[in-house]
């Protein structure tokens, strides 16, 4: 309530209509605030360990109180022995998934899951990692862990990343995103802004310890600012074809083309193969129509084997000159 009253307070003669918005992001993110504090209660009741990734932390570093950034949405990192705890705990919320972890193969699991809540439209991503990182979920947790600090949310003191830590993660985000996300390259301008040097150079060790160098500089290059830090730094610039792929938003397919490359053997090849074509039921009733009922579950799985043939063409020429590009 502090806050929505200091952004009214400090915003001299606005115009109406800016008001309005102000007061319309402001109340949202707000609804969410409170949301995930009664989750991180039940957490701490719980016994279960999180930080804070984004939201809050970061909308409250990067935006003044007359022009507030809008976040949807709760994202949390969850220590990886607490995930399952995590699970239990926001479905005594009320909470629901629609994909099912536990039904996908470790290489194709996401970094995160999000789960809904009907009665309010809450929605929390329950990350397990951060895409971008070189090192096992339980590494990440032990690093990210560690460069954390007090944020207060709806009335709870939660963890949230430290300002090196946050700006690390402006840089990765862009990359996971790529170029069609323009509010994240603001964001990742805003972040270059406001931090100095000292943080960035923080940021730019943590990527290093945790194997994500060519996430993070392939996120920075996105915007002039970026790219000036990475030469001033000195920092590394090979990349990844998974890096520069998913900064060129590509299209479909062609992330797969990259782990049929990295895959040990045929065997492993064949393994990712059947999981495309044949994916577990949770995956395919949230990729398409399926989730309308059981007729139309078994009308994507007959198309989806098309679909990823015409698909493929596209996604082939993209991991190759990705991967070219990689190359040079």
């Amino acid at each position: 309530m502090f806050f929505l009253r200091a952004s009214i307070f400090f915003v001299s003669a606005p115009e109406p209509r800016r008001v309005t918005r102000a007061g319309r992001i402001i109340a949202g993110n707000l609804r969410v605030d409170w949301a995930t504090a009664e989750v991180l209660r039940a957490f701490r009741a719980s016994g279960v360990e999180s930080v804070l990734l984004k939201g809050a932390s970061v909308a409250r570093w990067l935006h003044e109180a007359d022009d507030p950034r809008p976040y949807n949405d709760c994202d949390l990192l969850v220590r990886p022995l607490d995930l399952s705890t995590a699970e239990k705990v926001l479905l005594g919320l009320g909470f629901e998934s629609g994909l099912n972890r536990h039904e996908m193969p470790d290489w194709w699991q996401e970094h995160a899951v999000g789960w809904g809540r009907r009665a309010d439209g809450a929605v929390m991503d329950l990350h397990r990692a951060v895409p971008g990182l070189g090192v096992d979920p339980d590494e990440q947790w032990l690093r990210l862990s560690e460069n954390t600090e007090p944020i207060v949310i709806a009335d709870f003191e939660a963890r949230a990343l430290t300002i090196p830590g946050r700006a690390f993660l402006l840089a990765l985000h862009a990359a996971h995103h790529g170029v069609g996300w323009g509010r994240v390259l603001t964001d990742l301008e805003r972040g270059l802004a406001s931090a100095d040097r000292a943080a960035w150079t923080a940021a730019a060790e943590l990527a290093s310890a945790l194997d994500a160098m060519p996430a993070f500089t392939t996120g920075l290059r996105l915007v002039p600012a970026g790219s000036a830090l990475v030469r001033e730094l000195e920092l590394p610039t090979d990349s990844s074809a998974e890096a520069v792929l998913k900064a060129s938003a590509p299209p479909p397919i062609a992330l797969g083309f990259d782990q049929l490359a990295r895959a040990e053997n045929w065997r492993a090849r064949a393994r990712i193969l059947r999981h495309k074509a044949v994916p577990p039921v949770t995956f395919m009733r949230a990729w398409s129509i399926a989730q309308w009922g059981q007729i139309h579950l078994i009308r994507a799985y007959i198309v989806r084997p098309f679909w990823l043939l015409a698909k493929a063409p596209a996604g082939f020429r993209a991991w190759r000159e990705a991967r070219r590009a990689t190359q040079r």
